[in-house]
């Protein structure tokens, strides 16, 4: 298994890869102001739900450095922590970092302790997420009949570089390997083609058969190639189980519905939203129009014309057949008490 950890805290600096940059050049960016890591956030430098809560904290973190010997230091932190939120709105784990980030800033009102508590912090959410994409690898198979032949579909990006460890959907796909012969069919994942570029990518690079879909083929792939599940990822899961994804994974779910597919969503119970209710509660990002209407840096639309571009949608409880976490694999009707790890908060750093 080829595992890639696409974000490094150093003592005073992040390093990064730039997924923007993917595949064609492996890039590492050097971050040291937390004004480039939240421009980071945003251009998609680095994404995935996972990885957008480690983020966070890492932005927190190089804030704390540059003010550290500031007079209104947690003036500044608390202006630093409005601007991360403000990055990107959909993804939860961005905010139940800044949520715990804030408490942090509560708690002392000595800069070099809160520093040190938001390294802890960050290290501390870097172990979970990689044990976590660990036990949702297990609990994933167990969906799956010993010794079989699977042909799985997939939509965006939900390996190494959307997490820390071997991933969420990727990672339970991995995890199958071991033991089924394996092959992924990949949606391209338009406008900005995480499956075409990132997740052909990682399964090129672990040596699982793969193929490359537009994502206007899925449902004649559906019917004609014997699809066994589709599995994706997960931004955000609400309290009844509907789930925002990549733009798209609501296609998927509707086709495998009709194909009678089994359609999983998979992620860590720090995804999971149990303040929301339902999906119509989530705040759905809309990203810049020119993702659509070009290409790269080529314009394949008329000048001028109006562009409509969320960048996730919602999947209904009603069509995901269960949802596999590092807790436990939950089936419907989906209730999500007693997960583990309290989703909504992280420990006490002392």
């Amino acid at each position: 298994m080829n595992t890639i950890y696409p974000i490094k805290l150093l003592e005073d600096k992040i390093i990064l890869l730039d997924q923007t940059r993917l595949p064609q050049e492996e890039i590492w960016l050097e971050m040291i102001d937390y004004r480039q890591m939240i421009e980071a956030i945003k251009m998609l430098r680095i994404r995935g739900a996972p990885l957008l809560g480690l983020a966070a904290i890492a932005a927190a973190y190089l804030a704390a450095i540059q003010f550290l010997r500031e007079k209104e230091f947690m003036k500044l932190m608390d202006n630093a922590v409005d601007e991360i939120e403000s990055s990107r709105p959909t993804a939860v784990n961005l905010f139940k970092a800044t949520t715990k980030i804030r408490q942090i800033l509560h708690e002392s009102i000595d800069s070099k302790v809160i520093k040190d508590k938001l390294r802890t912090l960050y290290e501390f959410l870097y172990e979970y997420e990689e044990s976590a994409c660990e036990k949702i690898g297990m609990n994933g198979i167990t969906l799956f009949a010993p010794d079989k032949k699977l042909n799985i579909m997939t939509i965006c990006n939900t390996g190494s570089l959307a997490t820390i460890g071997i991933g969420t959907a990727l990672g339970v796909i991995r995890k199958l390997t071991v033991d089924h012969d394996v092959h992924v069919y990949a949606s391209e994942t338009r406008p900005l083609l995480q499956g075409a570029r990132l997740t052909m990518w990682e399964l090129q690079k672990s040596g699982i058969p793969s193929t490359l879909i537009t994502d206007n083929m899925a449902g004649w792939v559906m019917k004609t190639n014997s699809i066994d599940a589709v599995l994706t990822g997960a931004d955000r899961i609400t309290a009844n189980g509907d789930t925002a994804n990549k733009i798209g994974t609501l296609n998927l779910a509707i086709l495998a519905k009709y194909f009678k597919i089994p359609f999983y969503v998979v992620a860590p119970v720090t995804t999971i939203d149990s303040s929301l209710e339902s999906g119509s509660e989530i705040a759905i990002e809309e990203r810049e129009h020119n993702e659509i209407s070009s290409l790269g840096n080529k314009q394949i639309a008329p000048m001028g014309i109006h562009v409509f571009n969320p960048a996730f949608d919602i999947t209904p409880a009603s069509l995901i057949t269960a949802i596999i976490t590092d807790s436990r694999v939950f089936i419907p009707p989906y209730h999500f008490d007693n997960v583990g790890i309290d989703p909504c908060v992280y420990p006490n750093i002392n």
